[in-house]
């Protein structure tokens, strides 16, 4: 069973105790997201659990936890998003050069075979056009040299949910059909 931890929440940078506990638990209880009464017991055993795969901004509070989490027998790797958006996007990231520190530290205690970069996800606005995008992700890729040897892009997909919090940045967005060509050239 793989375990992902997870796309809905950043479980690294704000529940790792939780985590941990359920870990040495070895179960958690997982409710359906579009049925909060439909709730699943998942075993966290060792046995159980192929690979955990850790999604997140901020690696640093279960940097503490990796020594355990491999003494418990535990398959893991890391899919860390890191841009240089300003903060008017993404208000709740750490600062670039901290999570550039954290994604240095990881990839040197676990390999960087273990650690991917997600440069996802691209927002095309008038503060972020693709030039920008251009220039950050290359800054980016060569200061994550030799820590990582894959890099996952994806443009922001202007669901319901994205359209409402790009609307309380009245001007921001933008989805001319040249911020796609841009998006391939990143690839």
């Amino acid at each position: 069973m793989i375990i992902s931890a997870s796309r809905r929440t950043d479980i690294p940078a704000f529940y790792t105790p939780w985590f941990m506990n359920r870990l040495r638990s070895g179960w958690c209880r997982v409710p359906n997201p579009f049925n909060p009464l439909q709730v699943s017991e998942i075993s966290l055993r060792p046995e159980d659990v192929d690979v955990i795969v850790f999604w997140t901004r901020n690696a640093l509070p279960i940097l503490p936890h990796l020594k355990e989490l491999e003494e418990r027998g535990y398959r893991f790797y890391f899919l860390v998003t890191l841009m240089d958006n300003p903060r008017v996007i993404d208000a709740g990231c750490p600062p670039l050069n901290e999570g550039l520190r954290t994604f240095r530290d990881l990839a040197n205690r676990i390999g960087p075979e273990r650690v991917v970069w997600r440069y996802d996800p691209i927002v095309f606005s008038s503060l972020t056009d693709p030039d920008f995008h251009m220039r950050a992700f290359r800054r980016i890729a060569g200061w994550l040299e030799g820590c990582t040897s894959r890099c996952i892009i994806s443009v922001v997909h202007p669901y319901r949910k994205a359209q409402r919090r790009l609307r309380l940045a009245p001007n921001l967005y933008s989805a001319s059909p040249g911020c796609q060509d841009a998006a391939q050239k990143l690839c």
